[in-house]
Order: C-alpha cells, then structure tokens, then sequence
C-alpha cells in the first residue's frame, strides 16, 4: 500500500488508486507467514454462508481488504468488480428493500475484498519459527476498509475510510477517526480468539456480561398480520410454556415512523402491557427507528429529515425511506417517541432495519459527505440515552440484519440476533460462528414452525445457548410438541446460567465428514456448548438418513463421565477409556438428539 498526503491526511493507495483516508496503522516485524480469519455477518445479498468463517492465507505483497459495516457483503462485491465504482442502492420497482447489491457478485475465497465483521483473527510464524498471533476489533460501526498485507517480512494492518462513503475532501471535518483495538503477541489461532474475546467481553454493558438468557416469544411467524386477540392467543400458550417476553414483532405499528398502536389493538399500549403481565411475560416491541413510511405523517410533514443518497431517497426494507440519524431533529424526535414506549410498559426492544442510513443531503446538520458518520454518532447517542434514563428496558440488536458487529454495537446492546431464516440449519451455524467471539448468551435464535423435521429435530439445537425465541404459531401447537417443548425448555434453564462462562462451538463427531455444500445444508449438524467446569451439552440435528447406523460424539472433557439423553431421560456413567472410545448416536434415521455430559470426579 502506498501513501499520499492530503491536508494533513494520509490516503491509502492500491495499485495507483486512492481507497481512501487512513485512520490507523498497525505494523510489525518479523513475520514469516500469516493467515487471517474472517466471519461472514448475516445478509439476506449472500444469505447461504452467513457466520460462515473464511480462513486465507496472505500471499507476500497481496492485500486482502475486509469490507466492513452495515451494508459490506454490497460495497465488497462493487468494489471486487472495480475499486474506483460508485456504491448505492438498488431502484428496481418490485425492490423491498432487503437486498443492498447493485454491482457484481458476493466475494467469494479468493478476491481482493472480502465482507466480514469487525473483529478479525490473524496467526502465522515468525521468522523464528514460532507462532504469532494478532487480534483486532472496530471501535465503531462505520464502513470502513482494513487493509492487511504481508510484505518482506513485515505484517501492515491499516484502518481506511472508502473513499466513495467518505469523501477525501471532507474527512476534515469529521470529529474523530473510527480506530481499532489491536492486540499481538506469542501464540496461535486460539490465542487470538481468547484475546480478542477478552477485548469484546470488556465492550459489553456490565449487566449484559452474565445474565440468563430468556425465553421469548415473537410473532413475527405470523408476519404483519397481528391484533389484539392474536397476540392474547399467544399469551396464553406463552404462560403454559413458562415463557417470560412477548415481543410484538413488525404489524403493530400505526405505521413505520410513528410508534404508536395501530387501530387493531383497539386498547393500545395499556392493554398490551395488561395481556403480557396476565400471561407472566414483560412486554417487547419490534420498531425500525430508522426508517419510516413515505406515507407516515412525519415523513410528510418532515420530508427534509429523509436520508438520500446521489440525490434520491433511498428505498429499504418493506418499502420504507430511511430517516437521516445525523440530523439533529430526526434524533430529538426518536427520543420521544422511544421514551412513551418504556413508560408505557416495554421492557424489550428489537430493533431492526436500515439503523445505519447513508446521505449526503446539504439540508441536515452533518457536513454533505459524512451522512453515515453523523449517522452512527446520532443513532449511538439515541441509544445511551436511552438506556440511561431506562435502564430496566433491554435491547436486541437486529438491524441491517445484525451485519454491525463491532465494538460499539456491543457496548449498546444486550444480545445480537443469530440468524434472519428462523430456520434449525442456520441457527446452528450461526450460533457456532458467534461462538468464535462471543459468550452462549449473546446469539439470539429464532424459531420458527419447521413441520417438515420430526419434533426433536425442531428443539434440539435451541436447547444450546441463547436467547430462545420462539416464532411459530404456538397457539396451534399439538399437545405432543407443547409437550417436548416443555422438557426442552427445562434442558435450556438448567444450563442457560452456564451460557455466559462457555461458549458454543461444533461438537466432535466421527463415523461422518462434511461435504461440499455450504455448512447449513449438510446431513449432520451437531453443536455443542462447552463450559470449563467440566460440562458439555450436544446438540444434533441428522437432516437426512446416513448409511451409517452410528455416529460417534467425542466430549471435549476427558474423564469419567454421565452423559443423559435429554429427550429420554436415560443416565449413564462412562469410564474415561469408554468416553475417549465415544458415545453412539444413531444415525440411520433423521431425527434430532439432546445429550448432556457432566465429569463424575
């Protein structure tokens, strides 16, 4: 990477072209080889492999550049396609807004720009032989470019601003630089996974540390089809599951931008809160603060608080316009609006959507080219606010999908989703690729009603790390899987106050191998969750008949131990030879297995 100055700023350069400012520059010495890690935030653009992790090797002198932020999987594919493009956003008529991809393809192993999330792993040898390792997480969530490179034995990690996002010329006027958190020492891969968890634990709210998981109920497997008797249907099925939140997902709503109940809960937030506390649930919300309707009032009362980009208003999910966040006005206005919520009952805020908007608008108050600084610095302050005048109210962070991952994400919330497809597949894959960085407690799981799988095969997996949430039409489940769903559950409480001292990981299976397909679509899916205390509890999910008759579980603990068929009930004590032998799982059949295994000392 090559260097040029400009008033009093540094531009990076590839190849003779300007990316754009350097914000921050790690280098070191002494570095033979080196091999980074990235995780795939979720994105509907490239929806098969999220949380996947891309391990790649660094080639001398070619740099790999992770596209950070919330709209990465689109601006990489653009910029893999031609670096000096343009980003922006689809104009289809039939758009909905969910996809972001306008140029190129999602990056795939191999390419120079690669999407990923703001932590980033990177281990190698020295020149000694020895192992060396770097960790390294984004301090905001930002679109931002990092640079790394290996060259003559030297390893160069830079923090870029994308020139198109943030115009060279105006960086200037920003009031800080985004930066990194960066650690390096002596070790291997693992090592920086420890040290960089210990970087993300820190970010984190104190009481978000180390709580219990919940169990929730959404409606959102109803869709916008929601009312007043619907959402008591759902409270009643709610306390015979010993459920403890009802988050009212996207529908109730008067409309997007105004946060209000619509006419269809004729009893507005009072009875909400009546039907949870009857139920003994505490009240959760769904609100997409980012955006709002073309139609709503505010927006036609205030159609200069519209974010546009390139001089058009952008078209996002559901057919809605994004609010500028940099805007003084639009963030006094949310304030108010979110602060009738807590006092009106809510407990539980999901939020969703475009939260991160870009503009380049001259009519708000951030300078014309720094829209989604301003952005991410209005909707933060929003959130501390927030959370300081309400502190007993909780937050999810599901906007853009989750695709922020980073420090500053972490620091403002409670728990991040895990997977958008509510599907058993993806929950699993998702739960282990957060489980590289994050605690058990800190990936919430969507579930949905998948009545092609056997019952088991439904719960197994949501046993493992949390929160649960449940987004199926439970009203209307048969007494056979409130059944097991019960004794599932109970599985889940007895081990969730472990959730945030273990994490999650795949469990160790011989006597099968995966193949080439992306990891949520193998025949086999098994999880575990792992604590120190000598614990593990497994989860497998077979999708499809095997011609085995058998797998077989390794537990990661060695020596004499109880392992329990959770759906059974059946105990049985291992001696340490016969648990480093392995314990059967049957195979030849697709179905689900919950197994738990404790150290007898």
């Amino acid at each position: 990477m090559q260097r040029a100055s400009f008033n009093q700023l540094q531009v990076a350069q590839v190849d003779g072209v300007d990316l754009g400012v350097i914000a921050q520059t790690f280098s070191e010495t002494s570095w033979s080889s080196c091999s980074v890690r990235l995780l795939r935030s979720f994105t509907w653009d490239a929806k098969h492999r999220a949380f996947e992790t891309l391990d790649t090797e660094l080639v001398q002198g070619e740099p790999l550049i992770a596209v950070c932020g919330p709209y990465a999987t689109a601006d990489a594919a653009a910029f893999n396609q031609d670096p000096q493009q343009d980003v922006g956003f689809p104009e289809r008529e039939d758009y909905d807004g969910v996809l972001y991809l306008v140029h190129g393809e999602p990056p795939v192993a191999g390419e120079r720009y690669q999407d990923a999330a703001g932590w980033i792993v990177a281990a190698g040898k020295g020149i000694d032989g020895k192992d060396r390792f770097v960790a390294l997480a984004l301090e905001k969530s930002n679109t931002q470019l990092v640079h790394m490179v290996l060259e003559n034995g030297q390893l160069e990690i830079s923090l870029v601003l994308p020139k198109q996002i943030y115009p060279i010329e105006a960086c200037h006027e920003l009031i800080d630089l985004p930066q990194m958190q960066i650690t390096s020492g002596a070790g291997d891969l693992q090592t920086a996974h420890a040290k960089l968890r210990e970087i993300l634990l820190a970010a984190m709210p104190a009481r978000a540390r180390d709580y219990s998981a919940p169990l929730i109920v959404d409606t959102w497997g109803f869709g916008t089809n929601v009312n007043q008797d619907l959402v008591s249907a759902v409270a009643a099925t709610a306390k015979e599951l010993d459920l403890e939140i009802l988050t009212i997902d996207k529908g109730w709503e008067r409309i997007v931008g105004e946060w209000q109940p619509g006419p269809h809960f004729q009893d507005g937030l009072a009875g909400l809160s009546e039907i949870t506390a009857k139920s003994g649930t505490r009240l959760g919300l769904w609100a997409s603060l980012g955006n709002v309707d073309p139609q709503a009032s505010i927006a036609k009362a205030h159609p200069d608080w519209i974010a546009t980009w390139r001089g058009k208003v952008q078209v996002v999910s559901h057919r809605t316009s994004s609010f500028c966040m940099g805007h003084g006005p639009v963030i006094d206005y949310l304030s108010g609006e979110l602060a009738h919520l807590a006092e009106n009952g809510l407990t539980w805020l999901l939020h969703d959507f475009e939260t991160i908007n870009r503009c380049d608008s001259d009519k708000h108050d951030h300078p014309q080219g720094l829209g989604e600084d301003w952005a991410v610095r209005g909707w933060y302050r929003l959130i501390s606010q927030f959370r300081e005048n309400y502190p007993d109210v909780w937050i999810e962070n599901c906007w853009n999908g989750g695709k922020p991952l980073d420090l500053q994400m972490l620091a403002h919330h409670d728990t991040t989703i895990g997977d958008d497809w509510c599907d058993v597949r993806h929950n699993a894959v998702a739960k282990v690729g957060l489980g590289h960085y994050l605690p058990a407690h800190w990936c919430s799981s969507y579930m949905s009603d998948q009545n092609s799988l056997p019952l088991k095969s439904q719960l197994a997996i949501y046993a493992v790390g949390g929160p649960w949430i449940l987004m199926g039409d439970i009203p209307n489940w048969s007494s056979e899987k409130l059944t097991l769903a019960k004794s599932v559950m109970s599985v889940y409480k007895t081990w969730r106050p472990l959730f945030a001292s273990g994490s999650v990981g795949w469990a160790a299976i011989s006597g099968w191998k995966p193949d080439s397909r992306w990891r949520a679509d193998q025949a086999v899916l098994a999880i575990s969750f792992v604590h120190p205390s000598g614990k593990e509890l497994m989860a497998c999910v077979i999708t499809e008949p095997l011609s085995t008759k058998e797998l077989i579980w390794h537990p990661v603990h060695e020596g004499a131990m109880r392992i329990v068929n959770e759906f059974t009930g059946e105990s049985t004590d291992y001696t340490a030879s016969e648990v480093r032998a392995g314990i059967a799982i049957p195979a030849s059949v697709a179905d689900g297995h919950l197994y738990s295994a404790v150290l007898v000392w």
